[in-house]
This record gives structure tokens, C-alpha cells and sequence, in this order.
């Protein structure tokens, strides 16, 4: 048996990885107990023509589930890859969140303080010209649970016009400087309703928040949240997203709009159809506290795990503090402070051009879950239905859940459970393994794969006592997968 190469055409490629996804779409290890997830999220990118996603799953505080899907770059055949990171969208709101109800736990702000006016947190002098005098009542609460009256319908959201804004301003387009961005809409912008009296989404008063935070602490919104919430996590590729596809970060995926789409004004030109939306149509630079962090869906996991009020691993914050966090107002029954409520359950999703994504906390399976993509269908509502639920629509079909944890890198590969209804030998081997079958699969197909999920074997079995040639195998660690056994045989190379 020799080496497979990769020696297809890339039309051939695209072909394989669409129209068999099992084959070679993914990358992560395979965990046979939850070999739905794979059924499903090839399926999605298939039925919806997206280029890639990720997903990571939970249980019990363990990193049970971790690969990625499809494409991270279309022109290059780059495949997601489980660390890849992709643009997060409306999730950064959450984020943000538990950075405030962090200074709210430590006695360093107060929810119910006021954001405007001389008296309150933001009380610089440019602040200080509002056309509408209910600025001046907004609180920090309100604007954690999107009722402070800064209702904008989109596009006119001030985010969406930055560089109407730094002409209006002088400054050259696009601004990156988000207090010109609140200076010039407080001047400008009267409020959709008075603050306290109704719901309105906002992704402009979580960019307050962020600046509440730089206020408050004296640091930069990115430092802040990274040194503080992020790093005493683990968590060391969470960041602050990018406009230009020039300017991508290490592992960032490439992001797609629809086909056929249309194209934006230029933030920096302000040109009419003239750029992707997803590359120069949003200001992704003043964006972070509300859609503009990039992660990977396992990062997003490990986040979870740490606000998620199960007694498996420890919280970042008091389990009183994250009552207080999933309280909803009488106008947004179903929003909390930067999270949805579903029962017992939280969560959040995002999405715009390019970017689709979704985590949530489970509690009746204390489960946490994050599931990402590079693209937003044309037809996003039956998408977001069919991935928001992927999980909790197929919890009635895992019978088993795996016992290993892929947060723990010294021990993941060897708590992967491995069936007892084959023997490998030797093991390890520098040029050929045996395998002994204890029950008849003669005529099933074998796959050999490293741990990014590359194929590097593939056949039938033969018989039940059968040998595979190693020789020319790059030293490491494999998993051998044959169809109609539900378990993962792993074996290693010298």
C-alpha cells in the first residue's frame, strides 16, 4: 500500500470535500461517540454553500469535541483547522459583558449608575452637548439590556457611519477614535424612545460599554479584557478583529459574503458599491465591544466553562454576580445583560457579511457549545434555525459521551476511548502494524489519519487478520477508522 498524495485537481478537491464531506473536510480528532456533529455541520456547509466553519463542545467541563470544517481560504484549498479563529459578531457582546460584570463585582462601577452627564461615569466635556437631554439618563443596566433608548434601525446605526462621521469631524476616514464616534452622535442623534421604556437591540451602546471600561480602568478595552478576563483563562487568541483581508490575523479564516451579493460603500472612501462588505464595508477597528472579536469555537468553550455556574471547573465570577448578569428587563423578557435566556439556558449568537455564529450554556446536559462560520447565507433565517439547534436536536442520538478532554493537551490523545474489538500490534511500529479483528468486518472500508484529520491509508478490509505497510508514514500519532465500528483505534508511528 502506498502513500496517499494529494494529487487531485483542485476542481476534483472541491468536489470531494462538497460532495463527500465525511471524506476530507474535516480537521480535529475524531471522537466517534458524537460522530453526528460531523454528519450535521457537513451538511450545513452542503445545504447552505458556505466555505467553512468550526465547531467545540463541553460536557461536564471537559473539551469533548473540537474540528473544523470545510475551507478557511477558498483560493489557497486551506482547510478550517480546530485553532482557527473566526470573526464572533454579536458574541463579543457577551464578552463584554462579563468584563463589566467584573468591575461590578469588585465595587468599581455600579449598574444602575449613570453613563452621561457631569455626575456620571462618561462625564468628559465633549460629552457634554447632547441634542437630547435623555442621554443624560441612560445607566449602565440599560445599556447591558439594550433599553437605553439607543434604538438604530440599520444602516443608521453610528457604528455603520463612520465615515460620514469623520468628514462631519474633520478627521480623515475612517475614524478609528470612538470618542468622536459618541461625540458626534450625542450632538446629532435624538434617542428612539426615553430610556427605561422600551426594547431596542443596539450595537452602539455596548461600544459605550467599552469605553465605560477604558474609563473606569484607565486601559485600553482590548488590555483590559485580555489581561484580566482572557489570559488568568488560558485564553491567549481572543482579539480584536481587523477591516482588511491584508490585515488578518495568524489562523484568521477568510470570510465570504453570498454569491451575488452586493457591494458596499468604501469606509474610507465612502464610494458607493465599491468593496465587499466583509473587507471595507464595516469599521471593524471601533467595532470590538460590540461584534469585533475574533476566536477560535474552542476558546469560546473555554470561556463558557468559566461563566457557566457548574460545579465542574471554577468560575471567574461569583454564581450571585452571574444571577444578577441573567436578569431580564419587563421590555426584553428574553435579554439579559449582553446574553439570550431560554429557560435555564444562555446563549449568544451573531452574524453579518461573512460571519455566522452561535454558544450557548445547556443545563439540563451541562453542556457548553460554540459553533462558527465564514459566511452568512442569503437565507439566513431557516440557516441560523437549522445551526442555533444543531446540538440540542441531537442530544436524543448520543448514547454515550466521551470521557477524554481535549483542553488537557498532555493527556488528550490517550483518553480518547479506543475499542476493545480489534488489536493493533505492535504499537508503536516503525514499519508495519497487524491488526487482529474480533468480529467480521471483511469488505468495510479503513481509514489512517493523523490528528488534523489528513488520510494518509485508506482501503477495504480483507480479511480478519490483515497488516497495514507504515514504513513511509511520517513519525507520529494515528487514528484508524473503519466503518461499522463506532470507536477510534490509535497507533504510533517510531
Amino acid at each position: 500500500m502506498k502513500l496517499i498524495k494529494y494529487t487531485f485537481t483542485k476542481a476534483t478537491f472541491i468536489l470531494l470535500l462538497f460532495s463527500c464531506p465525511l471524506l476530507k473536510a474535516q480537521t480535529g480528532i475524531y471522537v466517534p461517540e458524537l460522530h453526528i456533529f460531523d454528519t450535521r455541520m457537513a451538511g450545513l456547509l452542503n445545504k447552505y454553500q458556505i466555505p467553512g466553519g468550526q465547531m467545540a463542545v463541553t460536557y461536564h467541563g471537559r473539551l469533548v469535541y473540537n474540528r473544523g470544517f470545510g475551507y478557511a481560504d477558498t483560493a489557497t484549498s486551506a482547510l478550517v483547522q480546530p485553532n482557527s479563529i473566526f470573526r464572533l459578531a454579536s458574541i463579543s457582546k457577551s464578552i463584554t459583558s462579563i468584563a463589566i460584570m467584573h468591575l461590578f463585582e469588585n465595587g468599581l462601577l455600579n449598574l444602575d449608575q449613570k453613563v452621561f452627564g457631569t455626575l456620571g461615569i462618561l462625564n468628559d466635556t465633549n460629552y457634554q452637548s447632547a441634542i437630547d437631554s435623555r442621554y443624560y439618563d441612560i445607566t449602565v443596566r440599560q445599556l447591558l439590556n439594550h433599553t437605553s433608548g439607543l434604538f438604530f434601525p440599520y444602516p443608521t446605526d453610528p457604528l455603520f457611519k463612520t465615515y460620514d462621521i469623520a468628514i462631519a469631524m474633520g478627521v480623515p476616514p475612517p475614524t478609528d477614535s470612538l470618542e468622536l464616534v459618541i461625540q458626534w452622535t450625542l450632538e446629532n442623534d435624538s434617542l428612539f424612545y426615553t430610556p427605561g421604556t422600551d426594547y431596542g437591540y443596539t450595537n452602539f451602546g455596548y461600544e459605550i460599554l467599552g469605553k465605560i471600561i477604558e474609563k473606569i480602568t484607565n486601559k485600553d478595552y482590548e488590555d483590559y479584557v485580555t489581561n484580566t478576563i482572557l489570559l488568568p483563562l488560558n485564553i491567549n487568541a481572543i482579539r480584536k478583529g481587523r477591516t482588511l483581508f491584508a490585515d488578518k490575523l495568524p489562523m484568521e479564516v477568510s470570510y465570504y459574503d453570498y454569491p451575488g451579493a452586493p457591494l458596499m460603500p468604501s469606509i474610507y472612501t465612502g464610494i458607493p458599491n465599491s468593496v465587499p462588505a466583509q473587507y471595507g464595508g464595516y469599521n471593524w477597528e471601533v467595532m470590538t465591544a460590540a461584534g469585533g472579536w475574533v476566536a477560535s469555537a474552542g476558546d469560546l468553550c473555554k470561556f463558557l466553562v468559566a461563566v457557566d455556574k457548574f460545579t465542574t471547573k471554577p468560575d471567574i465570577l461569583l454564581s450571585s454576580t452571574i444571577d444578577t448578569m441573567l436578569v431580564s428587563s419587563v421590555f426584553g423578557p428574553k435579554y439579559a445583560l449582553g446574553w439570550n435566556i431560554t429557560g435555564k439556558d444562555y446563549w449568544n449568537a451573531g452574524g453579518i457579511q461573512g460571519t455566522a455564529t452561535v454558544f450557548k450554556r445547556n443545563e439540563s446536559h451541562q453542556l457548553n457549545w460554540a459553533i462558527l462560520f465564514n459566511s452568512l447565507p442569503k437565507n439566513y433565517g431557516p440557516f441560523y434555525s437549522d445551526f442555533i439547534n444543531l446540538v440540542t436536536d441531537e442530544l436524543v442520538n448520543i448514547s454515550a459521551w466521551p470521557k477524554h478532554d481535549l483542553f488537557d493537551t498532555k493527556t488528550n490523545v490517550n483518553e480518547i476511548q479506543l475499542s476493545q474489538s480489534m488489536n493493533i500490534f505492535p504499537n508503536p511500529s516503525s514499519d508495519m502494524i497487524y491488526l487482529e479483528m474480533y468480529s467480521d468486518h471483511i469488505g468495510a472500508r479503513y481509514e489512517a489519519i493523523d490528528l488534523l484529520g489528513r488520510v494518509y491509508r485508506e482501503g477495504i478490509v480483507t480479511n480478519n487478520h490483515f497488516r497495514i505497510d507504515i514504513a513511509d508514514l511520517p513519525s507520529g500519532i494515528y487514528l484508524l477508522r473503519i466503518d461499522g465500528i463506532t470507536k477510534a483505534y490509535r497507533f504510533i508511528r517510531q
